[in-house]
Parts: C-alpha cells; structure tokens; sequence
C-alpha cells in the first residue's frame, strides 16, 4: 500500500473509532424495567368484510377476536361465543363470563331485526341462569357490530324468562 492509500484511509478509520469511543463512554446506565401504566385502549372496529366475537380478557376487560371465516349471520356469530373461546383465543388469554354450551338440543339463537339499529337476540333456554353484566355485553357487542360496525344498535336479550332491558354495547364510539 502506498503512502497516499494509507493517508486516505487514515481519516476515515480514525473517525469510526472516535465515534464508538465516544458512543461507549456516553454515561448513560443502564435501567431495569420502568412501569409506565396500564396498556392504551384502542377501540377496535371490524372490517366490512369479518366478523367479530367479543371475549373477555384478563383484566376483565372485553376483547375482540376477529373471525376470518367468510361472513355468517349474527345468529351464528351470537351461536359461535356461546360455544366459547376458541384455541387462537385461549392462547391469547381470552376468555368468557357465558355459561358454557354444551347441549346443541338447547336451540339456536334466533336474531329479530326490528330497526336497522334496534335488534332483539332470543337466546337458547339454558341461558335462563342469571348471566353477569360482562356476559351480556360479550353478546351485546357482538350482535351490535355484526349489525353495524360502530356497534351503536340497541340489542334487546330474550331468555325463558323474557326480555332484558335493552341495552347498548360499551365499547359503541
């Protein structure tokens, strides 16, 4: 290598050590973990072309699980919740405040749409036991943003024991 070569490549190796000497003595210590609260909410809306079934998640919060199947009608969709978090969902924590459905002979959902924002769910007789407030949001919002992806309808619930009063799903924007 000739003198003019080494004279060249000098600057440029003297500024790459430079530069990581001062990157490596810069001070700053390092840091163990720092809590900084709790997780954003983002609302999720599905796509025209999905469906969503709402589950619980650990906090207790309702979570969305979109459903990548061609689309099914609400009564479906309302009969898939019931029947629980699937595999996808339990391995990402979800889960449910629904009885659970074991007896197909219980009956379908059946789904009447009074309004194009007001819908009436007639559930299967062995959902006559007290359901939780989490449990009736899960079909609520579910039957809502398969009616209207801004989950604003009003879904009335039937059991054996008659109508609920309505209600509006929470996570509506």
């Amino acid at each position: 290598m000739s003198r003019r070569n080494r004279v060249r490549s000098a600057p440029p190796v003297a500024l790459a050590l430079v530069g990581a000497v001062a990157l490596a003595g810069c001070g700053i210590e390092p840091t163990g973990v720092v809590e900084s609260g709790r997780a954003a909410n983002v609302p999720v809306t599905a796509p025209r072309s999905a469906d969503v079934l709402y589950f619980v998640a650990p906090d207790g919060r309702l979570a969305p699980s979109l459903l990548r199947d061609p689309r099914v009608s609400t009564g479906v969709l309302l009969g898939r919740l019931l029947s629980g978090p699937g595999t996808q969902e339990r391995d990402s924590g979800l889960g449910t405040e629904l009885p659970a459905r074991t007896d197909r002979a219980a009956g379908p959902v059946r789904v009447e749409y009074r309004t194009a924002k007001q819908v009436t769910v007639r559930l299967p007789h062995v959902l006559d036991a007290e359901l939780s407030d989490t449990a009736k949001d899960q079909l609520v919002c579910t039957a809502a943003v398969s009616v209207d992806a801004s989950a604003k309808a009003e879904v009335v619930l039937v059991t054996g024991d008659g109508p609920m009063s309505p209600r509006r799903c929470p996570l509506a924007r």
